[in-house]
């Protein structure tokens, strides 16, 4: 495997603090143990792509460390069937087990505020700052040899560290594999090709090429081979290695955010050539310009899938109408400030309650988005999801005007992306990012925002993603005074 050498020039990390971000610095595991079933064949192909010469320079070196056994519980995860509008029997049995084996839930048992037969919606809420304790969360009873961790940025908390299990982990690629071929596409393994892309546009990223060993193929198909790669140019060897990886590659699944997309889109014009079965979009909101662009440039399924760390997948948009829940351990309610169900259709806080990871089981988590729900013929449906609590604004009357109002007219005004700002003062920024190659008046949206508030705004005009800011951009933002 090549990682540096005397000749190659290695990108620094943008600050000491992160020194996790050092290409290689900690590889502890064997190819072998990283992925326990990958025969020789497998092996050769993920160091062919370690290797090559326009390959950028990698941080990381992981595996999905699944042995024969986690496989084949695997396989059961691949016939689950889509969950109903009835609360299911798994989450009754959920509670009854945390009672007994989850050191918060025994406490409450304990103290009598809460027992094993209690109903969900009987039970308090659990919130990200709850999660700072990630022991109180773990059962006592599942071996933890095993564990991985994972981390979650915290855009509406601080920081956490997420202990996950292999199986867990490796079950979003089933799931990911669901949602593809549900959208129409044919996504089969193809060893000249890598078959998953996980695109960031960002200073410092752990990146790295693994297989798919999860991946549901016939038995004499290839594993197919992924990997994890940042856009940013400082990561890599020389100018134009990465249009010549990403050429070589040709990922078969795109999987990424709003900024890198909007990159890749960059590069696709600049004659980049991709053939992507379907592109899929998470951690943050997907604007419908960019949805129709990528869907546009490519001609295939673009997913929005929501979901968190904490949580994994919980919902996945294939036509920007409404989040359809997962076919998984999932069960979502909708409540109000106070904790209290609304009826379905109307808007209110996501809370997911989930048993997917054996290490961390949650009981209506509190997940900080906003939607309403509806159940149709698609099963449980999060129609208006906005990820973060709307931002209230200040109009020149005195009244105050919900975020989701200005999502609908920045999108309904075309921009890709955008940063709304209002100081303590009242005054109102539109940082506007138009997508490139479609004619929009970033004028003319803030003149509609101007309206919506009463108010002046200044329009800033940007052609880069990342004069949004890196990682995952907050949108919007208010100072104001109920006096402005």
């Amino acid at each position: 495997m090549r990682t540096t050498d005397e000749t190659t020039p290695v990108p620094d990390v943008p600050d000491p603090a992160l020194g996790e971000y050092t290409a290689m610095g900690a590889v502890a595991l064997t190819d072998a143990e990283r992925w326990p079933t990958l025969d020789a064949d497998g092996l050769a192909r993920v160091d062919a792509w370690r290797g090559r010469p326009d390959a950028p320079v990698w941080v990381h070196a992981t595996g999905d460390r699944l042995d024969a056994s986690d496989l084949a519980a695997l396989e059961q995860v691949r016939v689950r069937p889509a969950g109903g509008p009835a609360e299911p029997a798994w989450v009754a049995e959920l509670v009854a087990r945390v009672h007994d084996t989850v050191p918060r839930w025994r406490r409450a048992a304990r103290e009598g505020r809460s027992g094993p037969t209690t109903p969900l919606h009987d039970l308090p809420t659990t919130t990200r700052a709850d999660l700072a304790d990630a022991a109180a969360h773990v059962p006592l009873d599942v071996p933890l040899d095993r564990v991985l961790e994972g981390s979650s940025s915290g855009h509406t908390g601080a920081a956490l560290n997420v202990p996950l299990h292999p199986v867990s982990v490796a079950a979003d690629l089933v799931l990911l594999q669901h949602l593809v071929t549900a959208a129409g596409a044919d996504w089969q393994p193809d060893p000249d090709r890598l078959g998953l892309v996980n695109l960031v546009d960002q200073r410092a990223s752990f990146t790295y090429v693994s297989a798919m060993t999860a991946f549901g193929r016939p038995s004499d198909a290839p594993v197919p081979v992924m990997a994890r790669v940042n856009l940013d140019p400082s990561v890599w060897r020389a100018a134009g290695d990465r249009e010549r990886f990403l050429s070589a590659a040709d990922p078969q699944v795109i999987s990424s955010s709003t900024l890198p997309l909007l990159r890749l889109l960059d590069l696709t014009r600049d004659g980049l050539d991709l053939h992507p079965v379907a592109v899929v979009n998470g951690a943050t909101d997907l604007p419908p310009a960019v949805r129709d662009a990528a869907a546009a440039a490519w001609g295939c399924p673009v997913i929005d899938l929501y979901g968190l760390r904490e949580t994994g997948p919980v919902a996945a948009s294939a036509d920007g109408d409404g989040h359809v829940v997962v076919p998984r351990r999932v069960w979502v309610e909708i409540l109000d400030d106070a904790g209290r169900a609304v009826p379905d259709g109307e808007r209110g806080e996501v809370v997911v309650t989930v048993d997917e990871n054996p290490y961390l089981p949650l009981l209506r988590y509190r997940t900080g988005d906003t939607a309403a729900l509806v159940r149709d013929h698609r099963g449980t449906v999060l129609v208006g999801l906005q990820g973060r609590a709307p931002v209230r604004f200040l109009a020149a009357d005195g009244s105050w005007h919900s975020s989701i109002d200005a999502t609908q007219l920045l999108q309904a005004y075309g921009l890709a992306g955008w940063e709304l700002v209002q100081a303590a003062d009242g005054t109102v920024r539109l940082t506007a990012l138009p997508l490139v190659g479609v004619t929009v008046d970033p004028a003319a949206a803030g003149d509609a925002i101007a309206r919506w508030l009463d108010r002046p705004v200044r329009v800033e005009v940007v052609t880069d993603p990342s004069a949004l800011g890196p990682g995952k951009p907050r949108r919007f933002r208010s100072d104001a005074q109920e006096d402005s």
